[in-house]
């Protein structure tokens, strides 16, 4: 248990007076014990010098008595314990008393003697008693004075301890004490010492500065509140649905959009991985966690719903991160697009009927050329004929049917409507096969047609949709011409992705149409020759091929339009299973 301040200050303020006691007494008895000493000692030489020439005397006039009478009268101070006078030779002139078994004792001696020569020597001894007593006398006198003013400087130290240290302490304790509790608006006032009213400022100042601190956290808690429900609020009312899952792909939050798109509810969703509950490859397709970190921009995907129906969506993704740029997990939106892909696949067709009413006239005196051709070599078949020239005629009457069965079945494939179908396509027997369905079109036109295939990649995407994307543009490029030009139809690759062109030198777009010419329904073509809905369509293709279409002006005249697609540069050309 720890001792307090009050407790620690006295008890070493007692150590020291008693150590300071101790030592100053000790020095003081012993200063005055070497005094006395002193004293008695002079005393004792004194008597003892004089003892010695009145010895002298009476050795040198034989007069013995008067050693005994002087030495008598000496011994009579009862400090003297014994007295002893002799000659050089050895014989006692006078002694008095004994210090046999005497405690204490001073001895003097001095010798009796002219010029230098030697005639006795005067031996006396002191009692020190008297000196050991007034030093235990003193001793205690100063004990007990020390004593006296310790107590005298206790009392004093506790009061200067109590107003200098003490209340000033109880006061910042008190403050402390209430301001943990958490009352801020706490003041202190103390003057002096002036430590303690500095600490008191500095304490004032401290509280002051938690105060402010704690208003602004108070304003930015209400701010960050506001900020939460109406992010809450934007969350569960927003037309798509939207769930966040941690870094390992469980769910944490799913909004009510995604209960009803999915007929999960949040507590079916939260705590399972995405794949789990959702039964497809929608994590994989779509979930910037397992992208990179990639940005994910409305790409189609699947799920299975809670009754089990397989949902077309297009899914928007992107990684969360914390205060210090650590991944702590991702936030998808999506939306049903099964409606938009129905919807879009009606307007394929519908785009593809209008591109085969276009094609419909080319297309009826491409047949009759080589129909003609059967006609007037069957009318002269001859069976009388030599067999040479009978089978060549036979051979190129079936020449020209097959072509026609050909031009029929190319025209059938590509009015046929069918379900999407990713495959891994080779661009350039893609753009050749296009510009052979057109090459009728454009000859009809005198239009010369160039290819420039380069590309050595392969595209993963809905082969006939591709192929609808750059008949649409191929045929708006021959219809914007009106008279003799050229088209430049080829493939290129540009780092990762494959890039199909279509450029001619015609008249170009005009620039207050360029902006809306991929526009649901918007045409420059007279009423009747077009639906307006060729490109929008075909941007619709392509973004959901995971790719875009690029349109600039060509140098010289005319327009460009770039079909930049996603490409694979393996040798694979597997088809993959939608």
């Amino acid at each position: 248990m720890s001792r307090s301040l009050r407790n620690i200050f006295f008890r070493r303020l007692n150590l020291l007076a008693v150590v300071s006691a101790a030592i100053f007494g000790l020095l003081l008895v012993q200063a005055e014990r070497v005094i006395l000493l002193n004293d008695l000692h002079n005393k004792g030489e004194s008597i003892a010098r004089i003892l010695a020439a009145v010895t002298m005397d009476a050795i040198m006039v034989h007069d013995y008595a008067t050693v005994e009478r002087y030495a008598g009268d000496i011994v009579a101070d009862p400090g003297i314990v014994s007295l002893t006078v002799k000659r050089a030779d050895g014989e006692i002139l006078a002694a008095y008393g004994g210090s046999a078994g005497a405690e204490h004792l001073l001895t003097i001696s001095h010798p009796v003697m002219m010029g230098g020569e030697v005639f006795g020597e005067v031996s006396l001894d002191f009692s020190t008693e008297r000196v050991q007593s007034i030093s235990r006398k003193l001793l205690l006198a100063t004990v007990a004075a020390v004593i006296i003013f310790h107590l005298f400087g206790v009392l004093i130290s506790r009061f200067a301890l109590k107003s200098a240290v003490i209340m000033p302490l109880e006061k910042l304790s008190r403050a402390i004490h209430t301001l943990r509790q958490g009352d801020l608006d706490q003041h202190i006032e103390i003057r002096e010492p002036a430590e303690f009213a500095e600490l008191g400022r500095s304490f004032n100042e401290m509280a002051a500065t938690i105060r402010n601190t704690f208003d602004d956290l108070g304003k930015q808690r209400e701010r960050v509140q506001f900020e939460q429900g109406k992010l809450a609020a934007i969350v569960n009312n927003m037309a798509d649905g939207l769930f966040v899952t941690d870094t390992s792909g469980v769910i944490i939050s799913f909004n009510n959009s995604a209960e009803r798109i999915t007929g999960f509810s949040e507590g079916e969703a939260i705590g399972h991985k995405c794949s789990d509950l959702f039964r497809s490859t929608l994590c994989r397709d779509a979930c910037a966690l397992y992208h990179a970190g990639e940005i994910i921009s409305n790409r189609p995907t699947t799920l299975t719903t809670k009754g089990d129906e397989i949902m077309a969506v297009a899914v928007s993704s992107a990684m969360l991160f914390d205060a210090e740029g650590e991944v702590v997990g991702g936030v998808q939106t999506f939306r049903d697009i099964t409606a938009d892909q129905k919807r879009q696949e009606v307007y394929c067709h519908t785009e593809k009927l209008a591109a085969i009413g276009q094609l419909a006239a080319g297309l009826a005196h491409e047949i009759n050329n080589p129909l003609g051709n059967i006609l007037g070599y069957a009318k002269y078949l001859d069976q009388a004929a030599p067999p040479e020239e009978f089978a060549k005629r036979v051979a190129i009457i079936i020449e020209q049917t097959k072509r026609c069965s050909g031009i029929v079945k190319g025209l059938l494939d590509f009015a046929r409507r069918s379900a999407s179908r990713p495959a891994v396509i080779d661009p350039n027997d893609l753009m050749s096969r296009i510009v052979d369905i057109v090459r009728f079109q454009a000859d009809k036109k005198d239009i010369a047609l160039h290819l420039d295939l380069q590309s050595a990649g392969k595209i993963v995407a809905d082969p006939q949709k591709i192929e609808q994307v750059v008949l649409n543009i191929l045929l708006n490029a021959i219809q914007a011409m009106s008279g003799p030009g050229n088209i430049w139809v080829g493939t290129a690759r540009r780092v990762e992705t494959i890039l199909l062109t279509v450029a001619d030198d015609g008249p170009g777009i005009a620039p207050e149409v360029s902006s809306r010419i991929f526009d649901p329904f918007f045409t420059t073509k007279p009423v009747g020759e077009g639906t307006g809905l060729g490109l929008a369509i075909s941007e619709g293709i392509v973004i959901e091929a995971g790719g875009a279409i690029d349109v600039e002006d060509r140098p010289g005249g005319g327009a460009i339009f770039t079909v930049i697609l996603p490409g694979t540069f393996s040798n694979s050309d597997e088809t993959l299973s939608s």
